[in-house]
């Protein structure tokens, strides 16, 4: 299938227009297709699975939080989202596709009619009217892809699925937004699978909360770790040799 993408600019055109008008036509607005000629052309008629699993998720938090989303529970709806994005996604594209961060901004900015803008708008609403960062709907640059947020949940889920467990995304679902962002993605260790398991099993527990507090988690463990890391190889350690080097690490800085 030939997936669309669109230019930063024209991703800007649309973020802008929805949020002054909560809509925008973006017929006239240029957009390109990526893929085999000979493929159909994926629409927002083929995102419409997926558009249904982000209400029914919308909906869940809206009955538990009607006064708006507490910061405290995005790291559940980012737990959520992680397998229907991944799941639907990527029956339509193929990797290479999904790595163009062009059909990222249209997904995030344009398909369904701006469907997916205003889930990311209420998952990120400003309660303290700070500006909203653009980079989540993916008005950004390639080397930050993994930023953008609708990505991120694809690439967790990627990096993390295993068809041969009883739950193929166990640990694609653990961890909220700033373990992934800035704990995992933005880490050297973070392209390990037995490094990456083993971090979500010494820090994170059953309900995906860190067994460490946020400020220690930033300012002690995660230089621990990658300080060790930075000297050292890590890509042969087993998951029980990773575990028990950043339980060692844990301890030190506790």
């Amino acid at each position: 299938m030939r997936i669309p993408t669109i230019s930063n600019e024209t991703a800007t055109t649309i973020w802008v227009a929805m949020e002054d008008k909560g809509q925008c036509d973006a017929s006239d607005l240029p957009i390109e297709f990526v893929g085999d000629d000979s493929h159909a052309r994926l629409t927002s008629l083929d995102l419409s699975d997926l558009a249904d699993d982000l209400d029914a998720i919308h909906e869940e938090f809206k009955k538990k939080y009607p006064n708006g989303l507490p910061k405290s529970a995005g790291g559940q709806v980012d737990s959520q989202i992680v397998v229907p994005v991944h799941k639907h996604l990527s029956a339509l594209a193929d990797i290479s596709q999904l790595s163009q961060i062009g059909f990222w901004r249209w997904l995030s900015n344009s398909a369904s009619n701006g469907k997916f803008w205003r889930f990311i708008e209420w998952r990120f609403s400003d309660k303290d009217g700070k500006p909203k960062q653009q980079i989540n709907w993916g008005i950004t640059n390639p080397s930050r892809l993994y930023e953008v947020y609708l990505f991120r949940a694809w690439l967790r889920a990627h990096m993390m699925y295993d068809d041969t467990s009883a739950d193929p995304y166990e640990y694609a679902k653990k961890g909220g937004s700033d373990i992934w962002r800035s704990h995992i993605l933005r880490q050297d260790f973070g392209r390990d699978l037995n490094f990456r398991k083993a971090f979500l099993d010494v820090l994170i527990d059953s309900d995906g909360n860190p067994l460490v507090t946020t400020r220690a988690l930033r300012e002690e463990v995660i230089p621990a770790i990658r300080a060790w890391t930075s000297g050292g190889s890590f890509s042969h350690l087993t998951y029980d040799e990773a575990a028990d080097l950043i339980k060692i690490l844990v301890e030190k800085g506790a």
